[in-house]
């Protein structure tokens, strides 16, 4: 180590800095994951591919100053990502780690939550956003030659949020859309061409015998060119002579009376099915999105016990019709398509289940009472982890909510939308977020449900407030205290427009615009007001204690003392609310020119704020001390306080406080 900007050698955390002021946190995984270093080992009976598994080494090999991207095309079932994991196990010594993902339809934010955990970080633990999720992982892997395989990738914008940077590191892309990776990233096709004679031959006997096959040569030859080079489909036939017996012209038979297509492979496997693995195989058919399937979900429409349906699944698995991954489980785009042939109007049941158990489990991770006002007898989930099952399922929600639009099942919008709030309202996801509320609130339009459309249109509002549309959110309060139809729901709605005022209120007065920030508050103060008056006609403590805290943003320091003080009182027993309280009396300090005695209070927060994951409020109280010490005239102390605030703000996903203090560092 030398006195300069520069550190050689090896270490397992450096910590860097000029002035310290303060504590120092490493924000390493609570439960940090063992390195992932093993490959799946590739089926014995796997064959041919050696063109492509020689063209991946040389991809590799041509990149090593850099990192390298192959992109595997082909046919749906002709094993793309048994070639990828085939080449990894291969040559798993040329890395230092190895991680798969799938990503499909889901959200970008959600594949890196996964890629994450893989590292030891929890939900909590992570960033918000889609870009701090993705400096995360480029962060942590850093330092490593990473091998990645992306499965059912769907453009080359979810790719590059997964990139690694690590020279050597190797990205294997399984998907389609991609070409926009050639130019920006030198990414090389990898075509896989339908399996031939002699390799889809070499599976057959490896799964069905040699002895047999010889047997009824004529037979044999007619079932591969039924299969065409598939190697699902081969799979799935040579399963089907292996386990269940009988001769190669029995199958024969048996996929021509279903037709003379590939996909009568499947027909004949779902034939020899049980009676519960048929119903679990036309569930998958049914299954919103392309999501991985909890045993739970399987389990309430077979209605049998987790063990009975964890036996019904392994059944399928070993037929080659579906997989398990990480816990849930899958079903090949192929088999997909032919489940959902069979699936009649259980897609229907599958959607109302995620819309009525989402709705269920949201309510009992986040209470709110509003599904109780819309929806009589209606009552929260009563046991189980409920933050766990929303992060698991999100994904699945989000595409009920779609499947539910175009079906027409208005009510299941609405009950998607709510189900997915608990996820969404910390400002992660504001692009998922207002899809879902924009067809929610045309949901509740076309049931005529004033009420539900005031909710849900309040819910657009913050998505749109996260993503600084500042006029269109208020377009949305002022819609929702126009359906308002007591005085709650007015209060609420009032209460909502007086923020979509105060927060760029705020952001004028932090960047000078005086002015404009006077005119802003002053707007934000006459909601808020109004909204008081009508939580003191309802009486409710609680609502009360809310609205004062927000109107203590916008008031003098004196009279805000005292409405802070009340909040207190009433949101004592609610940690994360009482972190913000103490936010505001700390800036209502430095407000009133009490700069030391702010900026001390500000301080003592902060570990309380982590505690709490309010990562936003942490960087709010680090802004505010900054701008309490540069007044002081410590100039070095307040950039440090805001590169503080910046860390936070770029590790954790606020793409938009983290611009602003960029900004007002360089100001500085």
């Amino acid at each position: 180590m030398s006195d300069s900007n520069y550190f050689d050698g090896q270490a397992d955390k450096v910590f860097q800095a000029r002035n310290v002021y303060g504590d120092v946190h490493f924000h390493a995984p609570e439960q940090p994951a063992a390195p992932a270093l093993q490959v799946q080992a590739p089926p014995k009976h796997y064959r041919n591919n050696e063109p492509q598994l020689d063209l991946l080494t040389e991809i590799h090999d041509a990149a090593l100053d850099r990192v390298a991207i192959a992109i595997v095309r082909g046919a749906p079932g002709s094993g793309r990502t048994t070639l990828c994991e085939t080449w990894l196990h291969q040559h798993q010594d040329r890395f230092d780690r190895f991680y798969e993902v799938r990503v499909g339809h889901r959200a970008g934010a959600d594949v890196l939550a996964e890629l994450l955990s893989k590292l030891g970080y929890g939900p909590d633990e992570m960033p918000a956003s889609l870009e701090g999720r993705a400096a995360m992982w480029q962060s942590r892997t850093a330092g490593f030659k990473v091998a990645l395989l992306i499965d059912d990738a769907l453009s080359a914008a979810e790719v590059k949020a997964l990139l690694p940077t690590h020279p050597g590191a190797y990205v294997l892309v399984v998907g389609s859309g991609l070409d926009a990776l050639h130019t920006r990233h030198s990414a090389r096709d990898v075509e896989l061409e339908p399996l031939g004679d002699e390799a889809a031959l070499g599976i057959l006997t490896e799964l069905v015998g040699e002895e047999k096959l010889a047997a009824e040569p004529q037979q044999r030859d007619e079932l591969l060119r039924i299969c065409a080079g598939s190697a699902a489909e081969i799979n799935v036939a040579g399963m089907i002579l292996a386990r269940q017996g009988g001769t190669v012209q029995r199958l024969i038979a048996r996929i021509r009376a279903k037709g003379t297509l590939a996909s009568a492979v499947y027909d004949v496997a779902y034939e020899l099915l049980g009676e519960p693995e048929q119903a679990a195989y036309r569930l998958f058919g049914a299954h919103p999105g392309d999501g991985g399937v909890g045993l739970k979900t399987v389990a309430a429409f077979l209605a049998l016990d987790e063990y009975d349906t964890e036996d019904t699944l392994e059944k399928l698995v070993a037929a080659k019709l579906i997989e398990v991954i990480r816990g849930r489980y899958r079903m090949s785009e192929l088999a997909r398509m032919h489940a959902a042939t069979l699936a009649g109007e259980l897609s229907e049941a599958v959607v109302g289940y995620y819309a009525e158990q989402g709705l269920r489990i949201a309510e009992r991770a986040l209470p709110t009472g509003w599904p109780a006002r819309i929806w009589s007898g209606f009552a929260p989930a009563s046991e189980g982890d409920a933050w766990e099952w929303l992060f698991a399922e999100q994904a699945n929600l989000l595409a009920a909510a779609e499947v539910a639009l175009q079906a027409g099942a208005h009510e299941d919008v609405i009950r998607l939308a709510r189900a997915l709030w608990p996820v969404y309202k910390d400002g992660a996801y504001p692009v998922e977020l207002a899809a879902v509320s924009q067809d929610a609130v045309q949901a509740a339009q076309a049931a005529a449900m004033p009420v539900a459309e005031g909710l849900v249109r309040t819910q657009l509002g913050f998505a749109l407030m996260q993503r600084r549309n500042w006029a269109a959110a208020r377009e949305q309060y002022a819609a929702a205290a126009e359906l308002a139809t007591t005085p709650e729901e007015h209060a609420s709605a009032l209460e909502a427009r007086g923020l979509a005022f105060f927060e760029p209120g705020l952001l004028a007065r932090q960047q000078g615009r005086a002015e404009e920030a006077v005119s802003l508050y002053s707007q934000a103060e006459a909601c808020f007001r109004e909204s008081l008056a009508l939580a003191e006609q309802i009486g409710d403590p609680r609502r009360l204690a809310l609205i004062r805290m927000h109107l203590a943003k916008v008031v003098s320091p004196e009279e805000a003392a005292v409405l802070l003080a009340q909040a207190e009182q009433g949101l004592k027993n609610e940690p994360g609310n009482l972190v913000k309280i103490r936010l505001w009396q700390g800036r209502k300090l430095i407000e009133a020119g009490a700069y030391e005695e702010g900026a001390a209070a500000l301080a003592e927060l902060d570990s309380s704020a982590e505690k709490a994951k309010l990562q936003r409020e942490r960087i709010a109280a680090l802004r505010s001390r900054a701008e309490a010490a540069l007044a002081r005239g410590y100039r070095d102390q307040a950039k440090a306080h805001a590169e503080d605030a910046l860390g936070i703000a770029q590790l954790h996903g606020f793409t938009a406080e983290a611009t602003d203090l960029l900004i007002w560092i360089e100001q500085l």
